[in-house]
């Protein structure tokens, strides 16, 4: 894409490059300090720098970043997508990396996740958890279960293989998370980043990372409550990137569903030789109405998706 091509002619050596680490957290007193000298004492294969966003922790996360001598930025909104973002803001770095607070992720993968972003081979890598090494224990099957979910229906819509959208280790540069459009406030930001970028046709690679338990600091994650967020946040992107597949799927639906009653009244109409069943007509009738309906609006909804990755990419092309 465009984009990209802009991006690789300005590409500076590996070494010129800089990289800022972020790291949203929220009562991560137990792992912040850990963490960050891991960070400090692994040779990274480019020049960084740590950036911590808090959430508004009430223990000592930020006495702790405070002591290590690193810029702490309170964020303005709740949740962590809205960390990410204002984090993002807030930099200058060539290379954007994000990593959780709580420990769960290894330092020793981060020059594995900047390697393809940094040769520009990739605009984002993502750490995978299912491709690499999880500790017993690390992701509940609810967790699992769910996540394995949203990659299939991802990948069902795009045509990719995603094995982890929800990962929170990810690698990509400043200039590519300014152009996703990202709304998410919350832990559903990962997914959108996900679909955002493979939908703009940008070059996403996940590699295996190694993923261990929770450091003593219970996780922020509800799978209820976030696990609906993020379903109706990645309904909403399916429906908006490829709006012909999903309301398609709706039409077939309704479709299969008619030909219950519709059965009915040939074998009154057959056997019988008169259609009695009255409710079975109108009901397959009214199946077979909105079917049709739905496969209207999603041949519109195709349209107006189409027209406006056009008027993006003119955009894009003239700037």
């Amino acid at each position: 894409m465009d984009l990209a091509l802009e991006m690789s002619k300005n590409l500076k050596a590996k070494n010129e490059q800089k990289v800022e680490i972020i790291i949203p957290t929220l009562n991560e007193e137990s792992s912040i300090r850990e963490l960050i000298s891991d960070i400090r004492n692994f040779n990274c294969i480019a020049q960084n720098s740590i950036l911590v966003i808090d959430g508004g922790s009430t223990d000592k996360t930020v006495e702790i970043c405070n002591e290590e001598n690193v810029i702490v930025l309170q964020q303005r909104r709740k949740g962590k997508g809205s960390a990410m973002r204002e984090a993002v803001d807030a930099t200058e770095a060539d290379v954007i990396v994000f990593i959780d607070g709580d420990g769960t992720y290894s330092v020793n993968d981060l020059n594995s996740l900047l390697e393809p972003v940094l040769s520009d081979k990739a605009d984002m890598v993502v750490g995978s958890r299912v491709l690499g090494d999880r500790e017993k224990g690390s992701i509940s099957k609810f967790n699992y279960l769910g996540n394995k979910l949203f990659n299939k229906t991802i990948n069902f819509s795009l045509k990719t293989n995603v094995t982890d959208s929800l990962s929170g280790y990810r690698v990509l540069r400043r200039e590519v998370f300014k152009d996703l459009i990202l709304f998410s406030d919350s832990f559903e930001i990962e997914v959108e980043m996900t679909v955002e970028a493979l939908a703009k046709g940008y070059r996403v690679q996940e590699i295996p990372i190694k993923y261990g338990k929770r450091k003593e600091s219970q996780t922020k994650l509800n799978p209820l409550s976030d696990g609906i967020k993020i379903s109706k946040t990645l309904l909403f992107i399916t429906m908006n990137i490829n709006p012909i597949k999903f309301f398609g799927l709706i039409t077939i639906g309704f479709f299969l569903i008619g030909l219950i009653p519709i059965s009915q009244i040939v074998y009154e109409k057959i056997i019988l030789g008169n259609i009695i069943s009255l409710p079975s007509v109108i009901l397959a009738t009214l199946l077979f109405v909105t079917g049709i309906m739905s496969l209207v609006i999603g041949l519109v909804s195709e349209l107006v998706v189409r027209s406006r990755r056009r008027i993006e990419y003119l955009i894009n092309h003239k700037n």
